[in-house]
């Protein structure tokens, strides 16, 4: 069973009326990002947690991802990095916390970007060759406390990262070492639009992997077609990880404002109800 989900952060910065709004939706899953009254999820106090734990009570809303910030970070900067483990502990508290196992992350910026064009999709991939032993090497505590913790730490498509696609994602997780706990947190849209075809080129590559996945308007803002792609559909999409045993969250990310937001919601849930008949 596929849940809809949203990042509530794009909303409202207030928590419950993100909850409200998202719950006349339809949408009662949450990829925990922001929006924790004005604070993100790293900043996020046992205080917030009990607050929101509160709320989502109220509302029959749960966390099904930890939209963690950790390896948005400098390959290179050993007091972020540092500041990026903390922050990895922090999240496996609140994944047992919520009662999820799903922690959203990256494996470091693509080096060849500048702090003030980390989106510029013109910027040459990384030199697998060159970092990716540094990746493995920097990944390795992660690895050991999410399988201590019992937790997946799953790399997003994301161009401005090394994991700009699922291939890059693939050849990270087998860097670090293939552990079962590493996983894919699948931006269908991010993939594609770095020219890997969705089912034919990136799917088979994380295939097993996957452990949550984002879904972005087209350019008509609806999710007939993923980005470009006149032959994907996120109907399409669903239903192949549907197929091979997918359980996890379908969550709704940058449709560009609050109620396009909430429209994206709406069309996530009616086509999970279409597929899933529930």
């Amino acid at each position: 069973m596929i849940d809809a989900c949203m990042f509530f952060d794009e909303v409202s910065s207030d928590f419950e009326e993100a909850v409200d709004l998202s719950s006349r939706a339809g949408v009662h899953c949450i990829e925990l990002r922001g929006g924790i009254w004005g604070k993100q999820v790293q900043d996020a106090t046992d205080n917030d947690v009990a607050r929101m734990k509160e709320v989502m009570d109220r509302y029959g809303t749960r966390v099904t991802c930890i939209g963690s910030p950790v390896g948005k970070c400098d390959l290179y900067d050993e007091d972020e990095y540092q500041q990026h483990l903390r922050w990895f502990e922090r999240m496996c508290e609140l994944a047992h916390a919520f009662g999820t196992q799903v922690i959203r992350g990256f494996p470091f910026w693509n080096p060849n970007t500048k702090r003030e064009a980390r989106y510029d999709e013109s910027v040459p991939r990384p030199d697998f060759g060159e970092v990716l032993p540094l990746i493995a090497e920097k990944l390795t505590p992660i690895v050991r406390r999410a399988e201590q913790e019992d937790v997946y730490f799953c790399f997003e498509s994301e161009v401005s990262t090394c994991s700009g696609s699922c291939h890059e994602i693939a050849r990270i997780i087998e860097a670090a070492g293939g552990s079962e706990h590493l996983g894919a947190a699948w931006d269908v849209n991010n993939g594609a639009s770095h020219g890997e075809h969705p089912l034919r080129e990136g799917y088979p590559q994380i295939r097993g992997r996957v452990r949550h996945v984002h879904v972005k308007p087209n350019r008509y803002m609806n999710i007939e077609t993923v980005g470009d792609w006149e032959d994907v559909s996120y109907e399409k999409v669903l239903q192949t990880l549907i197929a091979d045993g997918y359980e996890g969250s379908a969550s709704v990310e940058h449709w560009g404002s609050r109620w396009l937001m909430l429209e994206g919601a709406r069309q996530v849930v009616e086509l999970l109800t279409m597929i899933q008949g529930a």
